[in-house]
């Protein structure tokens, strides 16, 4: 009895054995029926299985074999590919093999950001009508959605702040194709883009997603980055300290919404690295095209400190995805009640000359007084498609909002000449709106300019001194009226004379 009762117990644990080698091979969490992998460029797969597996994998008919290492991860690249498909990838070990199927060649990029990026078609206008006529095969989107984004009634869950204590905010479906139940709860502003460009590329356009709502910049920010800058480093420790009178309303909400927790070192979305190490790292050996980035709502009264973090930001991601790769991000629109966004939004437009392969949409027509999240994302999203377009795939020439370049002074006139690739200025009613100058850079009058196609030029006052101050646009909510020939409006800016 004592041998079969032996007997019985090796069988137990071989099947245990058995049970354990063929459920071990696992591709990363980005591969999935359905995807879309970047054109030009070598094709990498990854993923763990026990250490010393031998594995095969191969796609359009080319088989590499490799070894995990010590440590089971495991890791191979296919030689770059024009777009195409659908094709079929397979990774196999002696004991189990995973299919993928349906799988396309294009280009892929990453849509990120905070709320106005994350906000869905269903929350957008006219966004239901547009998503029941979805129906795109050559469009794939790669939802990296936040499962708890505010919590019920602001306040999350135990359950809710338990996945989010062990690193588990985003889910995804893995890769889906657009339709209209896919992308009535995708971001609006990441499907116009999408759908734009692939209908004039013609080639599959892969889209990731992982836009947090109330997201600030240091969020995605490595820990490395924060330590090693003691302004940021400064700001974010004041930022979360406990106070008796919280003035920071980002905070406050993010301290209501884990009010539930007993865990002193509760994590929450919106804190330091957070959606950095959760939404970016896990992608990070992913080739990508290119970033469309929306966010700023949650730094807009720090604007100095945002061209800081944003310049390190995007060196991090590029550092990251080891590639240069363009970064396109949306300007502040108008809201208001938000006296800080002006200069916000002329922070914005300084940092096209502080990072390089960056672009800038503008969208201060498409605002809304009352709302931070303005329901017209079509524009927002078409206008990313025309920098990409323009600057990335350089099939159109005019495709940028204007942007002030410089002021020239003849006599009692002054020049002011924009740069970027548009054809000429107009503006939108009988007269333009927005432009002031002032001598003490506290109280502007309004100027009436006349337009000399991509020069805007005006008297200055005689009884102005030597330095003069002359802004755009600059009002949390404006009417502004000069844009490009496509309609693309100025940016605000600001700019003193000497």
């Amino acid at each position: 009895m004592k041998i079969k009762s032996l007997n019985f117990m090796v069988f137990i644990c071989l099947l245990c054995v058995a049970s354990y080698a063929q459920s071990n091979l696992k591709i990363a969490d980005v591969f999935s029926n359905g995807m879309v992998l970047q054109r030009n460029h070598k094709i990498p797969v990854w993923g763990i299985a026990s250490p010393n597996t031998e594995i095969q994998v191969m796609f359009k008919g080319i088989t590499i074999a490799t070894t995990s290492n010590a440590n089971g991860n495991w890791k191979v690249y296919f030689e770059e590919e024009k777009a195409g498909g659908p094709f079929q990838l397979t990774v196999s070990s002696k004991n189990e093999t995973i299919k993928l199927d349906n799988i396309l060649i294009g280009d892929v990029w990453l849509a990120s950001g905070q709320s106005n990026m994350h906000l869905d078609l269903k929350r957008t206008l006219n966004g239901e009508e547009v998503a029941k006529k979805a129906n795109n095969p050559n469009i794939r989107i790669y939802n990296m959605k936040p499962t708890y984004p505010t919590g019920k009634d602001g306040v999350h869950t135990l359950k809710e702040l338990e996945k989010i204590q062990n690193n588990q905010y985003f889910n995804t479906k893995g890769w889906v194709n657009v339709t209209p139940e896919n992308v009535l709860y995708f971001s609006a502003v990441a499907y116009y883009f999408a759908e734009k460009i692939q209908k004039e590329l013609n080639i599959p356009i892969g889209i990731i997603h992982n836009a947090v709502p109330g997201s600030p910049i240091e969020s995605w920010l490595s820990k490395k980055v924060i330590d090693s800058d003691v302004t940021i480093k400064n700001f974010i420790k004041q930022r979360w300290a406990d106070k008796e009178e919280e003035k920071d309303a980002m905070v406050t909400t993010a301290k209501k919404q884990i009010s539930l927790s007993k865990n002193k070192g509760q994590k929450h979305p919106w804190m330091p690295s957070y959606n950095y190490e959760n939404g970016i790292l896990p992608i990070k050996q992913t080739p990508i095209k290119g970033v469309i980035w929306y966010q700023g709502e949650s730094n807009a009264e720090h604007p100095k400190l945002y061209k800081n973090m944003f310049k390190k930001m995007v060196a991090l991601w590029r550092q990251d995805f080891k590639n240069a790769f363009p970064f396109y991000y949306v300007q502040l629109t108008s809201r208001e009640n938000r006296p800080a966004w002006s200069e916000f939004r002329n922070a914005q437009r300084e940092l096209l000359d502080i990072v390089p392969n960056t672009k800038m949409v503008v969208i201060t027509d498409v605002g809304d007084r009352q709302d931070t999240h303005a329901k017209n994302k079509q524009p927002v999203g078409e206008r990313l498609a025309l920098l990409a377009l323009g600057d990335t795939y350089k099939i159109i020439n005019n495709y940028e909002s204007p942007l002030f370049d410089n002021i020239s002074i003849t006599k009692d006139s002054c020049f002011i000449h924009f740069k970027g690739h548009f054809n000429s200025l107009n503006q939108t009613s009988k007269e333009i709106i927005g432009l002031e100058i002032s001598n003490d850079n506290s109280t502007f009058e309004k100027l009436i300019p006349k337009i000399l196609k991509k020069t805007v030029s005006f008297k200055i006052p005689k009884h102005y001194k030597k330095t003069i101050y002359v802004r755009y646009a600059w009002k949390p909510y404006t009417e502004a009226n000069l844009v490009s020939n496509l309609g693309l409006p100025v940016s605000t800016f600001k700019v003193e004379i000497k």
